[in-house]
């Protein structure tokens, strides 16, 4: 009886192993499904904001530059588990004063300066009577390097930016103002989508908002190699992914009036791009004023950059009273 039992055992042992190499597709299909990832996991709107740090403070080192008008400090502060860094141009006086961050264009790493590509419009807007903020970036000008796909690190640290800036003892209470230009002007519009502190935008020849058109953008001036950190795919492998994270899909939750600036001979950004943003504002009902420069190239020169200029002040004092 008892081998009798063993053996039926050892029977269906071996018939359930024939039926397996027999009938692999069968045995497979009893496998649960593997779910496909996210490749843009993280990277979403929400999950941008959930970012926002609500702790921590910009801590102001030494003097960079000391005027008759306004100091330049070198400061540090926290992002993203970063340590980041920038300037801050404080004016003279008691204040407090209205606040604007600044946020520059793209310049390769190994000739980075503090201060670059901001500094023209620092030096006009603090001698204004403006506190202005201008960030250095994550991994420039001796802050922490961390990841920036699709450029969310920037813009999370744009957003963190805000907050720390408000705290400052020379800040007058309430929103900011933002300038930005070129990949600034993205980082900026980006902001504008994700905040309800920003008071009103200055977007000086902008980066497209559209991730898939900035991609081909990049795509042309790369030789066809752009940057695989910040483009871990093209827009042709996941069309819906790059529409998910572009900041033009949410453009309806711009709060702030915008004011656009671009040159119409931009070699860098076509005036096409500020054309179609100031088109989509309009669209979804937004306030925007889109100012064209005849002739004028990515960074505006002479009587074009100061008539840039005073147009720029004159929209912050109106919104930042």
């Amino acid at each position: 009886m008892l081998r009798r039992s063993r053996t039926a055992r050892i029977i269906r042992v071996v018939l359930a192993l024939l039926a397996t190499l027999i009938f692999p597709a069968t045995a497979a299909a009893q496998e649960a499904p593997r779910p496909t990832p996210d490749p843009v996991a993280g990277l979403t709107a929400p999950e941008l904001r959930a970012r926002i740090a609500r702790t921590g403070e910009i801590r102001i080192g030494a003097v960079w530059i000391r005027s008759a008008s306004y100091t330049t400090y070198r400061i540090s502060y926290p992002s993203d588990g970063l340590r980041l860094t920038g300037l801050l141009h404080v004016p003279k006086g008691r204040g407090p004063f209205p606040v604007i961050i600044a946020n520059r264009g793209y310049i390769a790493p190994e000739r980075y300066q503090p201060g670059m590509d901001s500094r023209t419009f620092a030096d006009f807007m603090v001698r204004q009577g403006f506190l202005v903020v201008a960030p250095d970036y994550r991994g420039y000008g001796g802050g922490e390097a961390g990841p920036n796909p699709f450029y969310s690190g920037y813009t999370v640290d744009t957003l963190n930016l805000i907050g720390l800036a408000q705290k400052l003892p020379q800040a007058r209470p309430g929103k900011v103002g933002m300038w930005g230009h070129s990949r600034g002007g993205s980082i900026t519009f980006a902001a504008l989508t994700l905040s309800d502190q920003i008071a009103a935008a200055v977007i000086y020849a902008p980066a497209p908002a559209d991730l898939a058109q900035d991609y081909a953008r990049r795509f042309r001036q790369s030789g066809g190699n752009p940057d695989s950190e910040t483009w871990p795919f093209s827009p042709e492998q996941n069309p819906a992914a790059y529409a998910r994270v572009s900041p033009i899909t949410s453009v309806g939750n711009v709060s702030a009036p915008v004011l656009l600036h671009h040159g119409t001979a931009d070699q860098t950004v076509a005036a096409s791009i500020s054309e179609d943003l100031a088109q989509a504002l309009r669209d979804a009902g937004k306030d925007v004023t889109l100012h064209l420069y005849a002739d004028g190239g990515h960074t505006l020169r002479g009587q074009q950059e100061r008539l840039y200029l005073q147009r720029t002040l004159e929209f912050f004092r109106l919104h930042m009273r």
